[in-house]
Protein backbone atom coordinates (compact mmCIF):
# COMPACT_ATOMS: atom_id res chain seq x y z
CA UNK A 1 0.00 0.00 0.00
CA UNK A 2 1.39 3.33 -1.14
CA UNK A 3 2.26 6.32 1.72
CA UNK A 4 3.81 9.56 1.66
CA UNK A 5 6.55 11.28 2.70
CA UNK A 6 3.78 13.16 5.52
CA UNK A 7 2.96 9.97 6.71
CA UNK A 8 6.45 9.15 8.02
CA UNK A 9 7.18 12.92 9.27
CA UNK A 10 3.93 13.43 10.89
CA UNK A 11 4.64 9.93 12.98
CA UNK A 12 8.16 11.07 13.78
CA UNK A 13 6.60 14.76 14.48
CA UNK A 14 4.53 13.06 17.32
CA UNK A 15 7.12 10.45 18.75
CA UNK A 16 9.22 14.02 18.93
CA UNK A 17 6.38 15.95 20.83
CA UNK A 18 7.72 18.80 19.10
CA UNK A 19 4.32 20.66 18.37
CA UNK A 20 4.69 22.81 15.34
CA UNK A 21 7.96 21.57 13.97
CA UNK A 22 10.09 23.86 15.50
CA UNK A 23 13.27 21.55 16.93
CA UNK A 24 13.17 19.68 14.25
CA UNK A 25 12.12 21.44 11.14
CA UNK A 26 9.86 19.79 8.48
CA UNK A 27 13.18 20.10 5.71
CA UNK A 28 15.46 18.11 8.16
CA UNK A 29 13.07 15.27 8.60
CA UNK A 30 12.14 15.31 4.71
CA UNK A 31 15.87 15.13 4.29
CA UNK A 32 16.76 12.21 7.19
CA UNK A 33 13.63 10.39 5.17
CA UNK A 34 15.90 10.58 1.78
CA UNK A 35 18.77 9.26 3.56
CA UNK A 36 16.99 6.74 4.88
CA UNK A 37 15.56 5.41 1.62
CA UNK A 38 18.87 4.99 -0.10
CA UNK A 39 20.30 3.62 3.38
CA UNK A 40 17.68 0.91 3.21
CA UNK A 41 18.38 0.32 -0.63
CA UNK A 42 21.88 -0.03 0.43
CA UNK A 43 21.90 -2.53 2.91
CA UNK A 44 18.86 -4.39 1.66
CA UNK A 45 19.15 -3.98 -2.58
CA UNK A 46 16.16 -5.65 -3.66
CA UNK A 47 13.90 -3.46 -1.66
CA UNK A 48 14.00 -1.53 -4.92
CA UNK A 49 14.44 -3.35 -7.66
CA UNK A 50 13.78 -4.05 -11.16
CA UNK A 51 14.18 -6.61 -13.84
CA UNK A 52 16.65 -5.07 -17.17
CA UNK A 53 18.78 -6.54 -19.86
CA UNK A 54 22.25 -5.62 -19.77
CA UNK A 55 23.98 -5.69 -22.46
CA UNK A 56 27.74 -7.26 -22.38
CA UNK A 57 30.95 -5.88 -22.98
CA UNK A 58 33.83 -8.13 -24.55
CA UNK A 59 35.35 -10.27 -21.83
CA UNK A 60 34.54 -12.05 -18.74
CA UNK A 61 34.47 -8.67 -16.47
CA UNK A 62 31.46 -6.45 -16.62
CA UNK A 63 30.25 -3.21 -14.73
CA UNK A 64 26.34 -2.16 -14.15
CA UNK A 65 25.31 1.18 -15.84
CA UNK A 66 25.71 3.64 -13.58
CA UNK A 67 22.16 3.98 -12.61
CA UNK A 68 22.61 0.75 -10.73
CA UNK A 69 23.30 -0.16 -7.38
CA UNK A 70 24.03 -3.44 -7.34
CA UNK A 71 23.24 -7.21 -8.82
CA UNK A 72 21.33 -9.31 -7.16
CA UNK A 73 20.88 -11.93 -10.13
CA UNK A 74 21.43 -12.87 -13.05
CA UNK A 75 18.75 -14.75 -14.77
CA UNK A 76 19.26 -15.67 -18.88
CA UNK A 77 20.51 -15.07 -21.77
CA UNK A 78 18.63 -12.46 -24.30
CA UNK A 79 20.02 -12.98 -27.22
CA UNK A 80 21.58 -10.33 -29.55
CA UNK A 81 19.00 -8.62 -29.74
CA UNK A 82 18.11 -8.29 -26.44
CA UNK A 83 14.53 -9.37 -26.72
CA UNK A 84 14.78 -13.33 -27.66
CA UNK A 85 14.84 -15.17 -23.84
CA UNK A 86 17.37 -17.68 -23.87
CA UNK A 87 19.11 -20.38 -21.93
CA UNK A 88 19.04 -20.05 -18.17
CA UNK A 89 22.44 -18.43 -16.38
CA UNK A 90 23.87 -20.55 -13.35
CA UNK A 91 25.15 -18.58 -10.70
CA UNK A 92 28.78 -19.27 -9.34
CA UNK A 93 28.49 -19.01 -5.58
CA UNK A 94 32.67 -19.59 -4.97
CA UNK A 95 35.24 -17.97 -7.08
CA UNK A 96 37.55 -20.30 -6.11
CA UNK A 97 35.98 -23.35 -7.35
CA UNK A 98 35.68 -21.82 -11.03
CA UNK A 99 39.23 -21.04 -10.55
CA UNK A 100 40.80 -23.99 -9.70
CA UNK A 101 38.43 -26.33 -12.64
CA UNK A 102 38.98 -24.02 -15.10
CA UNK A 103 42.00 -21.39 -14.29
CA UNK A 104 42.24 -19.93 -17.30
CA UNK A 105 38.74 -19.12 -17.53
CA UNK A 106 39.95 -15.49 -18.64
CA UNK A 107 41.82 -16.16 -22.05
CA UNK A 108 39.69 -15.98 -24.92
CA UNK A 109 42.52 -18.67 -26.20
CA UNK A 110 41.61 -21.32 -23.36
CA UNK A 111 38.06 -21.08 -23.20
CA UNK A 112 36.63 -18.86 -26.72
CA UNK A 113 34.44 -16.09 -25.74
CA UNK A 114 30.77 -16.70 -26.35
CA UNK A 115 27.64 -14.28 -27.36
CA UNK A 116 25.87 -17.22 -24.69
CA UNK A 117 26.14 -16.92 -20.81
CA UNK A 118 26.24 -20.28 -19.08
CA UNK A 119 27.66 -18.98 -15.29
CA UNK A 120 27.82 -15.83 -13.65
CA UNK A 121 29.45 -14.31 -10.77
CA UNK A 122 29.62 -11.82 -8.34
CA UNK A 123 32.57 -9.92 -7.67
CA UNK A 124 32.29 -9.80 -3.72
CA UNK A 125 34.65 -6.61 -3.52
CA UNK A 126 32.24 -4.29 -5.79
CA UNK A 127 28.42 -5.06 -6.22
CA UNK A 128 28.32 -3.04 -9.25
CA UNK A 129 30.98 -5.76 -10.96
CA UNK A 130 30.33 -9.36 -12.19
CA UNK A 131 31.77 -11.95 -14.47
CA UNK A 132 30.64 -14.00 -17.19
CA UNK A 133 31.67 -17.45 -18.09
CA UNK A 134 32.67 -18.01 -20.91
CA UNK A 135 33.97 -14.58 -21.17
CA UNK A 136 31.69 -12.64 -24.04
CA UNK A 137 32.06 -11.09 -27.65
CA UNK A 138 30.25 -7.84 -26.53
CA UNK A 139 26.70 -8.96 -28.59
CA UNK A 140 25.22 -10.63 -25.62
CA UNK A 141 22.58 -9.17 -23.67
CA UNK A 142 21.37 -11.14 -20.10
CA UNK A 143 18.39 -10.18 -18.03
CA UNK A 144 19.33 -9.33 -14.38
CA UNK A 145 17.69 -8.02 -11.08
CA UNK A 146 19.76 -4.99 -10.01
CA UNK A 147 18.77 -2.88 -7.52
CA UNK A 148 18.19 0.51 -7.95
CA UNK A 149 18.41 3.79 -5.85
CA UNK A 150 15.00 5.44 -4.88
CA UNK A 151 13.94 8.67 -6.94
CA UNK A 152 13.94 11.15 -3.73
CA UNK A 153 10.72 12.43 -2.48
CA UNK A 154 10.46 16.17 -3.93
CA UNK A 155 9.56 18.93 -0.85
CA UNK A 156 7.03 21.31 -1.26
CA UNK A 157 8.31 24.64 -3.28
CA UNK A 158 8.92 27.84 -1.02
CA UNK A 159 7.22 28.42 1.89
CA UNK A 160 5.04 25.09 1.72
CA UNK A 161 7.99 23.66 2.74
CA UNK A 162 7.71 24.24 6.74
CA UNK A 163 4.36 22.85 6.86
CA UNK A 164 4.37 18.82 7.18
CA UNK A 165 0.95 18.44 5.52
CA UNK A 166 2.39 19.61 2.25
CA UNK A 167 4.75 16.77 2.21
CA UNK A 168 1.76 14.69 -0.02
CA UNK A 169 4.56 13.21 -2.49
CA UNK A 170 4.42 8.93 -2.54
CA UNK A 171 7.57 7.25 -1.26
CA UNK A 172 8.70 5.17 -3.82
CA UNK A 173 8.98 1.71 -1.38
CA UNK A 174 7.02 -1.14 -0.20
CA UNK A 175 5.01 -0.26 2.75
CA UNK A 176 6.46 -2.59 4.45
CA UNK A 177 9.53 0.12 4.51
CA UNK A 178 7.70 2.36 6.35
CA UNK A 179 8.20 1.72 9.86
CA UNK A 180 12.09 1.39 9.02
CA UNK A 181 11.99 4.10 7.45
CA UNK A 182 10.28 6.20 10.36
CA UNK A 183 12.98 4.73 12.75
CA UNK A 184 15.80 5.75 10.39
CA UNK A 185 14.57 9.31 10.75
CA UNK A 186 14.12 9.39 14.35
CA UNK A 187 17.92 8.14 14.75
CA UNK A 188 19.16 11.08 13.05
CA UNK A 189 16.69 13.15 14.87
CA UNK A 190 17.81 11.91 18.02
CA UNK A 191 21.21 12.09 17.20
CA UNK A 192 20.98 15.98 16.73
CA UNK A 193 20.13 16.26 20.46
CA UNK A 194 23.00 13.92 21.50
CA UNK A 195 23.73 16.36 24.49
CA UNK A 196 20.30 15.95 25.85
CA UNK A 197 19.72 13.98 28.25
CA UNK A 198 19.17 10.18 27.02
CA UNK A 199 18.97 11.37 23.78
CA UNK A 200 22.23 9.03 22.49
CA UNK A 201 20.77 6.36 23.56
CA UNK A 202 17.33 6.63 22.09
CA UNK A 203 18.75 7.54 18.80
CA UNK A 204 20.51 3.72 19.27
CA UNK A 205 17.17 2.29 20.52
CA UNK A 206 15.84 3.58 16.68
CA UNK A 207 18.94 2.42 14.64
CA UNK A 208 18.88 -1.13 16.80
CA UNK A 209 15.07 -1.46 15.84
CA UNK A 210 15.51 -0.62 12.15
CA UNK A 211 18.14 -2.91 12.24
CA UNK A 212 15.93 -5.64 13.54
CA UNK A 213 12.69 -5.33 11.02
CA UNK A 214 15.25 -4.96 8.18
CA UNK A 215 17.43 -8.12 9.14
CA UNK A 216 14.06 -9.83 9.82
CA UNK A 217 13.13 -9.09 6.05
CA UNK A 218 15.92 -10.93 5.05
CA UNK A 219 19.49 -10.42 2.69
CA UNK A 220 20.32 -7.13 4.50
CA UNK A 221 23.41 -6.49 5.82
CA UNK A 222 23.68 -4.59 9.25
CA UNK A 223 23.04 -1.15 9.69
CA UNK A 224 24.38 -0.51 13.31
CA UNK A 225 27.78 0.40 11.68
CA UNK A 226 26.06 3.78 11.29
CA UNK A 227 25.61 4.60 14.86
CA UNK A 228 29.81 5.67 14.67
CA UNK A 229 28.62 8.31 11.68
CA UNK A 230 25.85 9.71 13.53
CA UNK A 231 25.99 13.70 13.30
CA UNK A 232 28.64 13.43 11.26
Amino acid sequence: MPFTAAAVMKRANTILQDVGAIRWTPTELHDWLNEGMRTIVTVKPNAKSESVVLTLVAGTKQTLPAQYITLCAVVRNMGTNGATPGRAIRTVLDRRILDAQIPDWHDSTKLPFAPVVQYALQDQMSTREFYVVPGNTSTGNVEAIVGIIPTPVPAPAGALALDIDNYTATVPLDDIYQGILLDLVLFRAFSKDSAAPDAAGRAQGHLALANQAIQALGGAQSLLSMGNTAGK
